[in-house]
């Protein structure tokens, strides 16, 4: 049978759950075993959700987190069936001991035996605490309490009624205990489960730093500042520097443009889009600051600038910070310039977690909800939507031009895809932000199955190089692919594992 399911969709995960119930059933019976299929049910309910999906993985901490933390917040039990809640529990793990379904990395079962006895009591006394409840469980069993069943609607709807009408006493200081437990297991904080990347080493993307437009800017802007250039009294680049800069950094931008037969003169340096934005982003990159009325190098940031990818992580770091620059102010701003750096982390995380190039239009869309959802903004008028979504995707079109001069996406007709560099930078930032992102290395130490199931949820090449890798590191693991393709009843887990077996070839 299929063990792992970290981050299954419940199409997947349900069904699965059932048949292993089953099996579970089917061999408590024979071994005369009394157990409620419900709590296992409500175990492996914990592993999916609340945990990694490893059902056959268990260490004392997960039984302890799941008996005294999910079970009073989410499961409802009568009293006279918790003293079976152990025993059951103690059932479940020899079940998977004597069906070799235990993981490796399983704590042998006679420790989860002797930490399931020390659990008992302490399991009566927090399925008893109802200030351990969740908002679902707490109203579920004030139902019952009143004699109301849950899931007749018309006698839930008089529940509710007379408890608006105040016909129902409650604790109220009980109750904000309860929303708070609410409040804590929904943990909004969560980012969802990301895909195995192969982020490149430093010195592969040391060399694609390197080739960065922007990169290579930051670099010459400082070399040309020298010890430093005076600014206007409104603190911008004088214009004969603009004019020399634009033509050394070759930012695009047009000085005393001709429209039609007129001349439009170039009066300042914020005239110029592409220079202004790169003076902000070196002063965001801190390679630059500004001193007395001087545009001048940061001396510490030396060793910065003489390695292309601390500089790059430097760049990407402060891209956050430019909003305002980068979408410019004007009568008409969008929502992007005031949450600018919620755009800059949504669209490279959808690129990330996207197994193909992605639609500009659907990035587009992605960053101006990023935004509106971080001011709270609500829907108004279609004319109005209209119009706010022009200005926000001509900024996030402004956002995509940055990341790509940094060489951070790439893009191809109406799709964005994140290069190497770009997967290098993100994942960084992502470690930085405490994100957990599987990468390669971290599970050439890891079971057969944890790496099958990875591999079948990620990109051909990127499977290929995890399988080739682990079974290099694993020199008994053509082994342990067989009986995990004996074992499973997972066909892709099968195809894999025997494909592993195989010459690499197989595998794409």
């Amino acid at each position: 049978m299929r063990m792992v399911y970290t981050s299954a969709p419940d199409h997947v995960f349900i069904p699965a759950r059932q048949r292993l119930l089953r099996r579970f059933g089917r061999w408590a019976r024979r071994h005369h075993r009394p157990v409620d299929e419900f709590v296992v049910e409500s175990l492996l309910d914990y592993r999916w959700a609340d945990g990694d999906g490893l059902l056959g993985r268990w260490q004392p901490e997960d039984l302890e987190e799941a008996l005294l933390d999910w079970f009073p917040r989410q499961v409802t039990l009568p009293p006279e069936q918790w003293a079976g809640v152990t025993p059951t529990v103690c059932a479940f793990v020899d079940f998977l001991f004597d069906h070799d379904l235990a993981d490796r990395r399983c704590t042998d079962r006679h420790l989860l035996h002797a930490a399931l006895d020390k659990l008992a009591a302490p399991f009566a006394d927090a399925m008893a605490d109802q200030s351990r409840y969740g908002l679902a469980k707490f109203w579920a069993t004030r139902m019952l309490h009143e004699g109301v069943d849950p899931t007749d609607q018309a006698a839930a709807e008089r529940f509710i009624a007379d408890l608006h009408a105040g016909r129902i006493a409650v604790d109220e200081n009980l109750l904000h205990q309860v929303m708070a437990n609410h409040l804590l297991g929904e943990d909004p904080d969560r980012h969802p489960p990301l895909p195995l990347v192969a982020v490149p080493d430093d010195d592969t993307l040391r060399g694609l730093a390197a080739e960065s437009l922007v990169v290579r800017r930051l670099q010459e802007l400082v070399r040309w500042l020298g010890d430093g250039r005076t600014l206007t009294t409104t603190g911008r680049l004088r214009l004969a520097d603009a004019r020399e800069l634009v033509a050394l950094l070759e930012t695009g931008d047009l000085i005393d443009p001709v429209i039609g037969d007129r001349v439009f003169k170039t009066r300042t340096s914020d005239e110029l889009y592409g220079l202004t934005v790169l003076v902000a982003w070196a002063r965001a990159a801190r390679v630059v600051r500004m001193v007395k009325g001087r545009l001048v190098p940061v001396k510490s940031a030396a060793k910065v600038l003489a390695d292309p990818l601390a500089l790059a992580r430097r760049a990407f770091t402060g891209l956050f910070e430019l909003g305002e620059v980068v979408c410019g102010t004007g009568w008409a701003e969008s929502v992007l310039r005031w949450r600018f750096d919620e755009a800059v982390f949504a669209v490279p995380m959808a690129l990330l977690i996207a197994p193909d190039p992605v639609e500009i239009d659907e990035l587009r869309q992605l960053a101006y909800q990023a935004a509106c959802d971080g001011l709270g903004f609500g829907p108004g008028s279609d004319e109005q939507e209209r119009g706010w979504r022009q200005l926000a995707d001509n900024d996030t079109d402004r956002l995509l031009d940055q990341l790509a001069g940094l060489g951070a996406i790439e893009r191809d007709g109406t799709v964005a895809s994140l290069t190497p560099l770009g997967v290098g930078l993100f994942a960084g930032h992502l470690r930085e932000l405490g994100v957990t992102l599987p990468t390669i290395d971290e599970l050439l130490d890891e079971t057969a199955e944890v790496v099958v199931a990875t591999a079948a949820g990620s990109p051909p090449e990127t499977a290929a190089a995890l399988m080739h890798e682990w079974c290099a590191r694993n020199p008994a693991g053509s082994i342990q692919l067989r009986a995990l393709a004996d074992r499973t009843d997972d066909p892709e887990h099968r195809r894999l594992a025997l494909a592993a077996t195989a010459p690499l070839n197989r595998l794409t």
